[in-house]
């Protein structure tokens, strides 16, 4: 079967198990352009190349077996990032998933505002600034931020449920000397590393428990659920802070919208609030009174 041919056959299948054709469109763009067609071809196929100079290529017999496998996992509601184990945060293709006991949260599009907004304030800053993300999943905030800025002293992440991920990641980067993975949760920080920060990121579990989202069955229950109507991390992280972060120091929270009256009567913080594309609040940038 020719690629195009082959192109369009599982824009169909897929198109039958999303009803969107939009969704249908992106993960088979997905599929083509994926490490694994970079593993069998030696590249990566763009839409534009398959509809170009490559539409007459033939696929062998064993690469169309792997892509009907693709589309029977994906029939059975299996994420197209965990099938590939790749996702794309920030225009940089991250590892997510091991096996169903291993995997990280899928990175979104509206977690990317926590890096533009730490570039933002991280220009504003000297050279040498000290940074920690929490609930770092697959490194995909502090690898991107490091690819994208040049005053960064230290970057610690920490996660008690990634790591292995997390560590292939920063391997990928070749950023081992950059990034220090530390394979602890929020209460470990404080008697772990002992330190103060420039800036913290977090994207820590923010959906309330009674709120199970179907969509999300497939995803990891402790990357996306918390207890205290999904404040229960959050408030942990802001019990901290006083310690952990510097006198003129930020930190980058993704929250839910239900949590801003929250972090807005917090007493001792300075809270702004940031909304996403969709005119929801998501960030939240808080500061030291």
């Amino acid at each position: 079967m020719k690629i195009i041919e082959s192109y369009f056959h599982i824009l169909n299948q897929i198109k039958l198990i999303t009803n969107d054709k939009i969704e249908s469109e992106a993960e088979t763009s997905l599929i083509f352009s994926s490490r694994l067609f970079q593993e069998y071809f030696g590249q990566r196929f763009e839409k534009e190349e398959i509809f170009g100079k490559f539409s007459d290529y033939d696929l062998e017999e064993n690469m169309l077996t792997i892509l009907n496998n693709i589309i029977s996992k994906r029939s059975n509601g299996i994420p197209i990032q965990y099938i590939l184990d790749e996702a794309w945060f920030y225009g940089y293709s991250f590892h997510v998933y091991k096996n169903d006991s291993i995997k990280t949260l899928i990175p979104r599009n509206e977690t990317e505002f926590i890096v533009e907004k730490f570039i933002e304030h991280s220009n504003r800053k000297s050279k040498n600034i000290s940074v920690i993300d929490i609930g770092t999943g697959s490194c995909c905030i502090p690898i991107s931020i490091i690819l994208n800025s040049s005053n960064i002293n230290s970057f610690d992440a920490i996660d008690p449920h990634t790591f292995e991920i997390a560590k292939k990641n920063i391997s990928s980067y070749k950023l081992e000397r950059r990034i220090n993975l530390y394979n602890i949760g929020i209460e470990g920080i404080l008697s772990t590393l002992n330190k103060k920060y420039d800036i913290i990121t977090a994207n820590l579990p923010y959906i309330p428990e009674d709120k199970k989202i179907k969509e999300l069955n497939f995803e990891p229950y402790e990357a996306l659920y918390a207890k205290d109507d999904g404040l229960h991390y959050i408030k942990m992280l802001i019990g901290i802070l006083p310690v952990i972060i510097k006198k003129n120091g930020i930190a980058l929270i993704e929250i839910d919208p239900n949590h801003t009256d929250y972090l807005n009567d917090l007493k001792n913080f300075n809270v702004s609030i940031f909304k996403d594309l969709n005119n929801l609040d998501r960030i939240a940038e808080i500061k030291l009174r």
